[in-house]
């Protein structure tokens, strides 16, 4: 007598609603162990929402979750995740500015978490275990779109999750990489595991799941066999109607030679070379390879995104292409593959996102009708049945598909000669897909052309008119009529896999070259060649520069601003800032004045530090409640704490006044072999917190915060304290440059500290930190500290005028920051690294 396997995720009588949506209506799901359990539906059914809040990452109104037979009862991810559960999400939650390792690290347990140390080669270990070749060392802003997934399936597996929900995972995979995926699959749920299988493709449904069930305007609308239901039931279910086809009709054979619309010649690229095309009117074409090949690249290059060479003709005419503006003024429109990334606005109102390109419709001069264009995005949103409440409806509130029709509508009003389309359906339902696909042949019927790249070899089967297959950057196939098949397309494709290997091999080099420009340690050595050139050239000019005083004296004043530095990186790096160190160094001195002059007990001394240390903590706590839990912009809440400290310190000592103890300033300016105790701490700080930083947890959620801390509060980071620990280690840090400050001027001076806040900023930038958060470096900060303060020595021995103090940090910010964001905009495959393909 065969029993029932047991259940490992549980939700039911889920409710949630959303301003205007009520996006889950009582809705139970069960998911037993061993199976795969495809969810499926259309767009906005509320299959995300579901999962978010089986994942934690969503509270629902009412309803409860158990996993593996435990019930949440405060859903969080962590919770979540502690309880067995792993999600693969559509749109990735890996951390632009962590590693692979880092991130695969990360998205560990605790309990289960390599050390930092040694994350690169458990990485490797894990990746080749489960057949993904990435590399562990690579930065996740390096990798492409595919790549990025592969890595979120691989964060997920490596889990060795009780439930794992797989949300759209082939959507960026070749046909070889969707093989693997399935037979990971199957030896997941041989282990007793489930798996929650979400897609849009009904074929790999049908091949992959146990049992499915289809939600439906936030309904339940049943569960089912999987082998027992068609395809096409499967879609009547989902869109509540039939459908007779998915593809339009092509362009007939019979209908004669096309009118040449667009035509390449030589056309090269940095990752294609010498591609020669023509398309047709009323044709649509597509472009296809592996991953990596250059097919995305030459239709990037074509639309003006990516730099190019060579002849392009539209319509008979010659068309320049060295920008989008120059691009669309051709004719030529571009539909981008990531809509959030690249395509959508998604603050913006529906009827924003599609007149964008289209104002001169809509507008009389410089000013937009606004009557006009709600005619006009209405008729739009008619036509291609976009679902929203209205065309004020901010557009990132809409599903996947209708987003994606509003990219559609917004490209097909532009009118263009040329429409090229880069993965047209990706994270598009059934329904959605059909309505694009009619969408596109309309535009080829009417006149024009259109030039689509999809990783999708059945999607070019049944869409395209002609396929040309790329390899190594350049066409190596060219598919017509009957040949149009997915088995040409994905045979053709796969060709060029042992070369490519040679190839990468022969790039390692250059790539470990372009990673280390693009990290975060470059700039210190940069900032260290620069400290040397201008001293000796400072030398060279006035032999007195390097003598033991004035070096003494230059090190002294450049730890106070770097322990200034390190407080403010500390912030940087969590993608927040702090205006007020300024004048909170400034009212650190004041406070001091009170406590360490001239005749003073060791009492008070005791109680003057207590008292600057509660100050400290006390501001570093306003500033990240304000930012966390107020939610004020970083900016507008340290401003304003600014102001209070000024106000503070003025209201203490009007004038300066108060003059320090000697014993005081002398103890904090003693030296060490001829170097103020205060420089070697500050060395000796940069270097542990630059290990902390690459090695310690601490220093991981720091950076991952910092680099999106949606998707950190996803993977089980404290979002919360660790923002508001960096605002109080700010604070902390300010405390040790206004003791040093404090030692310098000897009195209590209220304007003391004010120049501090920019020239904080400017030696952490200087240093290679991202003013976005997630990127930076302790030893840079030092440097960068360490080279302001000798500019701000060398003027006066080299004669020139106080003012250069100013020019000479300003020109370098503009140079580190071109610089810097140059060699961090270069992007390079993971796949070209040791172990890629």
């Amino acid at each position: 007598m065969s029993t029932t396997p047991r259940a490992v995720l549980r939700l039911t009588d889920v409710e949630k609603t959303y301003p205007g949506v009520r996006a889950l209506k009582r809705v139970s799901f069960e998911v037993r162990e061993g199976e795969v359990h495809a969810l499926v539906g259309e767009n906005g059914a509320g299959k995300s929402t579901l999962m978010a809040v089986a994942a934690g990452s969503t509270v629902p109104d009412s309803g409860t979750v158990e996993i593996d037979g435990t019930v949440l009862e405060d859903p969080t991810p962590a919770a979540a995740q502690a309880a067995g559960l792993a999600v693969v999400y559509q749109h990735t939650s890996v951390l632009d500015d962590l590693t692979v390792a880092e991130n695969m690290a990360f998205g560990m347990p605790p309990q289960r978490r390599p050390s930092l140390g040694r994350a690169r080669a458990w990485a490797a270990e894990k990746l080749a275990a489960i057949d993904i070749e990435l590399d562990p060392g690579a930065r996740v802003g390096e990798l492409g779109v595919a790549e990025r997934h592969l890595l979120e399936i691989a964060k997920a597996v490596v889990r060795e999750p009780r439930v794992l929900v797989l949300d759209e995972p082939t959507e960026s995979l070749t046909a070889a990489e969707t093989e693997v995926l399935f037979a990971r699959i199957q030896k997941i749920v041989a282990t007793g595991a489930a798996v929650v299988y979400i897609s849009h493709r009904l074929p790999e449904v049908k091949r992959i799941a146990t049992r499915l069930s289809v939600l439906r305007d936030g309904e339940m609308r049943g569960t089912f066999d999987a082998a027992e239901v068609s395809e096409d039931q499967i879609l009547q279910l989902i869109v509540g109607r039939s459908i007779e086809r998915a593809f339009p009709d092509k362009r007939p054979a019979d209908a004669g030679p096309a009118a040449p619309l667009l035509e390449l010649r030589d056309f090269s690229g940095d990752r294609f070379h010498d591609v020669a095309l023509t398309v047709g009117a009323g044709e649509i074409v597509g472009l296809a390879g592996v991953e990596g090949n250059g097919q995305r690249d030459a239709l990037r290059a074509l639309a003006g995104i990516e730099s190019a060479r060579g002849s392009v003709t539209v319509g008979g005419r010659g068309a320049s292409v060295r920008d989008p503006r120059s691009a669309q003024a051709a004719g030529i429109v571009y539909l981008p593959g990531d809509r959030h990334e690249e395509g959508l606005f998604l603050d913006l109102s529906v009827r924003e996102n599609t007149s964008l390109l289209s104002l001169g419709k809509v507008a009389s001069g410089p000013v937009v009708r606004t009557a006009r264009e709600r005619a006009t995005v209405a008729e739009q949103i008619r036509e291609l049945t976009i679902k929203t409440p209205s065309e004020d409806t901010p557009v990132g509130s809409l599903s996947g598909g209708n987003q994606q029709k509003v990219l559609f509508a917004r490209s097909t009003l532009k009118e263009p000669t040329v429409l090229l389309a880069d993965e047209p359906t990706r994270g598009v339902d059934a329904g959605a897909r059909v309505e694009i696909y009619r969408v596109m042949r309309a535009v080829a019927d009417g006149g024009s052309c259109v030039v689509v790249v999809s990783s999708d070899a059945l999607e070019l089967q049944g869409l395209c008119d002609r396929v040309h297959v790329f390899s190594r950057g350049q066409i190596v196939r060219t598919l017509e009529g009957d040949d149009v098949t997915e088995e040409q397309i994905t045979g053709a494709a796969l060709t060029a896999t042992s070369e490519r290997r040679t190839l990468a091999e022969r790039a390692r080099g250059a790539l470990r070259l372009r990673r280390f420009a693009a990290g975060d340690r470059a700039p210190a050595l940069v900032l260290a060649l620069l400290f040397i050139l201008l001293a000796i050239y400072t030398t060279g000019r006035n032999e007195f520069f390097f003598s033991e005083r004035s070096v003494s004296s230059m090190l002294l004043l450049a730890s106070a601003l770097a322990f200034i530095a390190f407080g403010q990186l500390l912030v940087l790096l969590t993608a927040g800032i702090d205006l007020s160190v300024g004048p909170l160094a400034g009212l650190v001195v004041v406070v001091l004045s009170f406590f360490f002059g001239i005749g003073s007990t060791g009492g008070e001394w005791m109680l003057g530090i207590v008292v600057v240390i509660a100050v400290a903590v006390a501001v570093g706590l306003t500033n990240g409640m304000l930012v966390r839990f107020v939610k004020l912009s970083p900016v507008l809440a340290t401003l304003a704490t600014y102001i209070v400290l000024q106000g503070v310190s003025l209201l203490l000592r009007p004038q300066p006044d108060g003059s320090l103890s000697p014993d005081f300033t002398d103890f904090l300016t003693q030296r060490v072999g001829g170097v103020p105790l205060a420089f070697v701490i500050a060395v000796v700080l940069a270097i542990g917190a630059e290990i902390a930083l690459l090695r310690s947890r601490w220093g991981l959620q720091l950076r991952a915060v910092g680099s999106d801390e949606t998707r950190a509060h996803r993977m089980g980071a404290r979002v919360g304290v660790t923002v508001i620990g960096a605002y109080v280690g700010c604070a902390l840090l300010t405390l040790l440059g206004g003791l040093m400050l404090s030692a310098q001027i000897g009195i209590g001076d209220p304007s003391a500290g004010i120049n501090y806040t920019l020239t904080s900023i400017t030696a952490v930038v200087l240093g290679g930190a991202s003013i976005f958060g997630g990127r930076g470096s302790f030893v840079g900060a030092l440097l960068g500290a360490l080279l302001l303060q000798e500019i701000a020595t060398a003027t006066p021995f080299l004669g020139l005028d106080q003012s250069w103090q100013y020019f000479l940090p300003g020109i370098l910010i503009l140079f580190a920051a071109g610089a810097y964001s140059r060699a961090r905009g270069v992007k390079t495959s993971a796949l070209a690294a040791p172990g890629g393909a």
